[in-house]
């Protein structure tokens, strides 16, 4: 390998990875696939602003760069017993719930942001941060049924 190209996966590695090099050759070449892979399906890689992603998108998840450039304007966190994703500002709905009901419904952001009364980055921004904590959604929605089956195997308990 070239010096300045192993300068260059070395310095990325020490930016992005705690220093680990095969962690960042392994996020390059998971994106590189990715983008050869919407490349084979017709599709166009592009990078444009938020605020004019078309309803439909796809978006890398590139390990390690998850939070990178990722200022949450619509996004926080609060206390709860044992939820961990982002809630919508303002809001008594998770991330995961809005990101859920939109794919679910098959609205764009725009008709997504009408029916929620929401901006549309507020959709937008909870859209990737669902792909982003995909498995802690996941998880959190486990549980939730968990809890759910108790209620219920307890009020039929009392019947």
């Amino acid at each position: 390998m070239p010096e300045a190209t192993d300068a260059h996966v070395r310095h990325t590695a020490r930016v992005f990875y705690r220093g680990v090099v095969s962690d960042a050759v392994t996020a390059a070449l998971d994106t590189f696939h990715w983008i050869i892979e919407a490349r084979l399906r017709g599709k166009r890689v592009i990078a444009t602003d938020a605020d004019t992603l078309p309803g439909a998108f796809e978006e890398p998840v590139i390990a390690g760069l998850e939070a990178l450039g990722q200022e949450r304007l619509w996004l926080v966190k609060r206390d709860h017993p044992w939820r961990r994703q982002l809630w919508i500002k303002g809001r008594n709905m998770t991330a995961g719930d809005l990101a859920r009901t939109v794919a679910i419904e098959g609205w764009s952001a725009e008709e997504a942001a009408a029916q929620f009364d929401l901006p549309v980055e507020a959709v937008v921004e909870a859209q990737r941060y669902a792909e982003i904590a995909r498995d802690l959604i996941a998880a959190e929605e486990a549980e939730n049924r968990i809890v759910a089956q108790g209620y219920e195997s307890q009020r039929a308990a009392v019947r």
